[in-house]
């Protein structure tokens, strides 16, 4: 049950992974401006906001493998109006990726929650597990796409094809597959049952040092998603000649973000910690920047992985500093950083696409996005974020967190 949860959300993530390199081809495929096509690469972010503000109560009710299941037909419907070619086939699209993020969302919270319910002596191995999965096709599914774009140009493919098709064999894949799930009926489910869930309270995530956390999660996370959409979209239109398709390098991007993580995660804990929140965000939006701004296609397509190597550890290290500042309140923090990182995904990948329609150059608008990781570094650095005296919990946070734990 467990791998083939995972098979069938590795699949589910085609959607977001892939679509940015279609990104130029489809602006004129579907007779758009860049604005509007902010908002398209932007839709999957707008479906998770609703989404992340229902989890909990859903996954409550349904238990975790059946709201597993429920996001996972869910996308399948999602992909399946993407599949469609009809007139109007824009608006079909577009109300597909929202009902992928809306319920892509949900997939990527009940996904370790089912994990863990199958296997609740590894907890911490099954949320690895669950983020590492991601990686996977975040590297092939971009490279696939690639192979595809470049089936249109050598004309043994129509981009109709190459664009729609995969999402109806997704389709069919999600909806099919899950059924299967329902053969692991009653896995986990009394060991949920028995677990006595925290309390929620607004003031978990109202102390300073959380909304510290949550300011940082998001200029992180909003820069990064917003990076990712474009840059192929920014190369494509920019350049006649790639010796890096925008599919290769989106895949090199994941295989970087997987060796820097699974490298931080063999090291020992606390090590090097204030480190990995100060400087590898400037670094890396500085390459990223002086490549975008002065190199060619080569040293973009080359830049964009190697300062992935650099700020893709920033975010593992945020997330320890809620485990050292506010423990009994993983959840409540973790899952507000979602909802705002949705939100400063969705302004800077319209912002992009403006600051692009009006200005005529892309490169503003990434150099903006790219910013959110300087900020991050700054801001980390001057609240002594990282130190064993840096942030604390304040405001009796200590007391009430000690309570919750017992």
């Amino acid at each position: 049950m467990a791998a083939l949860a995972l098979s069938l959300c590795m699949v589910a993530v085609y959607a977001f992974v892939a679509f940015p390199v279609f990104a130029h081809r489809a602006q004129q495929y579907f007779g758009i401006s860049e604005g509007y096509l902010g908002l398209l690469l932007s839709s999957g972010a707008i479906g998770s906001l609703f989404s992340l503000l229902l989890m909990g109560p859903v996954t409550d009710r349904l238990g975790p493998r059946r709201t597993l299941q429920l996001s996972l037909v869910g996308t399948g419907g999602g992909f399946l109006m993407c599949a469609m070619v009809m007139g109007g086939r824009l608006f079909l699209f577009q109300a597909g990726l929202l009902t992928i993020g809306f319920f892509g969302a949900a997939q990527a919270v009940s996904l370790p929650t089912f994990l863990i319910c199958v296997y609740p002596q590894w907890r911490r191995r099954m949320v690895t597990i669950s983020l590492v999965s991601v990686a996977v096709p975040g590297v092939l599914f971009p490279i696939f796409a690639q192979w595809l774009i470049a089936a249109v140009d050598a004309g043994a493919l129509e981009f109709a094809d190459a664009l729609h098709a995969p999402f109806a064999l997704g389709a069919l894949i999600l909806m099919l597959g899950q059924i299967l799930l329902n053969f692991g009926e009653g896995v986990g489910e009394a060991e949920e049952a028995r677990e006595e869930r925290p309390r929620f309270e607004l003031r978990s995530i109202l102390t300073g040092p959380a909304l510290l956390i949550i300011l940082c999660a998001t200029l992180h996370a909003g820069a990064d998603n917003a990076l990712y959409g474009w840059l192929p979209k920014f190369l494509e239109s920019r350049f006649e000649a790639l010796p890096i398709g925008p599919g290769v390098m989106l895949g090199l991007y994941s295989a970087a973000y997987t060796v820097s993580r699974l490298l931080l995660a063999a090291l020992p804990e606390g090590v090097g910690q204030r480190v990995f929140l100060a400087l590898p965000g400037p670094i890396g939006a500085a390459l990223l920047i002086a490549a975008t701004w002065l190199g060619g296609p080569l040293a973009i397509a080359l830049a964009y992985p190697l300062a992935a190597l650099f700020f893709s550890v920033e975010y593992p290290a945020l997330l320890a500093e809620i485990r050292e500042t506010s423990p009994a309140h993983f959840s409540a923090i973790y899952g507000a950083l979602m909802w705002t990182t949705s939100l400063l995904t969705i302004v800077n990948v319209n912002l992009i696409g403006q600051v692009g329609e009006r200005l005529g150059d892309l490169r503003i608008g990434l150099t903006i996005a790219a910013l959110g990781f300087i900020a991050f570094g700054l801001i980390a650095f001057i609240t002594g974020m990282g130190r064993t005296d840096g942030l604390t919990a304040g405001g009796g946070g200590e007391e009430a967190e000690q309570g919750a734990v017992e």
